[in-house]
């Protein structure tokens, strides 16, 4: 996923003045964030960014699987390395192994918490999208990839898609699926499973705990789903 500058700059703000306590030097975050964003390395391990870093002279001390940065005024921030993803690793404002979960900079409103979309009667609309795909996408219990196949596909044909989680569902993995929005009828939607397809009439695939436009943000409401 890319930022734009203004994007970039939202981020930032946010860490500053949100997820890190008012005493933090926020030149310092803005430092760290676009050193990690100026590079990119696939094998990154943990002992890897923290020698990266305390050659750039960060106080970076490696933890069992993501690096501590000590600011001049005594706050911290914590990096994990992120593979083959943008930048050298993700940035985060508490422990990444902390019980209650992780809390990683996102952009204010790209999680939408308990809401429900409206279903569209466009009959044309529901035709063309059901005929983009074979079904089942992939098999039952593989919503994540199947999810991300189908919203690459419906992109593909410039076709708008929000995610949809319910952490509720198939016990600790939850479920995923996605809408397609009507491009004649904005704001009106039909919801799509990887495994069972277009679902017109079932209301429960247009309202979820969490709805969301990027599939990366799925890892700041359940970061275990990687494990599967």
């Amino acid at each position: 996923m890319s930022y734009t500058r203004t994007e970039v700059k939202i981020l930032l703000l946010i860490f500053c003045l949100v997820l890190i306590p008012e005493t933090s030097n926020c030149a310092e975050v803005n430092d760290l964030w676009l050193l990690i964003s100026s590079y990119e390395d696939i094998g990154m391990t943990v002992l890897d960014l923290a020698f990266f870093l305390a050659t750039h002279g960060y106080d970076a001390t490696p933890e069992r699987s993501y690096v501590t940065v000590e600011f001049s005024d005594g706050t911290m921030a914590y990096l994990t390395p992120n593979g083959g993803e943008p930048r050298l690793a993700n940035l985060w404002a508490m422990p990444p192994d902390l019980a209650s979960g992780p809390v990683m900079i996102i952009l204010p409103d790209a999680i939408q918490k308990n809401v429900t979309y409206s279903k569209t009667e466009n009959s044309d609309f529901i035709k063309d999208v059901t005929r983009k795909v074979i079904f089942p996408v992939t098999p039952l219990g593989m919503c994540y990839d199947g999810s991300k196949k189908l919203a690459d596909t419906y992109r593909s044909f410039d076709y708008r898609v929000r995610y949809m989680y319910d952490p509720s569902e198939w016990d600790w993995q939850g479920h995923l699926w996605i809408l397609v929005e009507d491009p004649e009828h904005p704001d009106r939607w039909l919801a799509v499973d990887s495994y069972y397809g277009v679902l017109r009439d079932d209301d429960q695939y247009y309202s979820a705990p969490y709805s969301f436009d990027d599939f990366e943000y799925l890892d700041s409401i359940n970061p275990k789903w990687r494990l599967v």
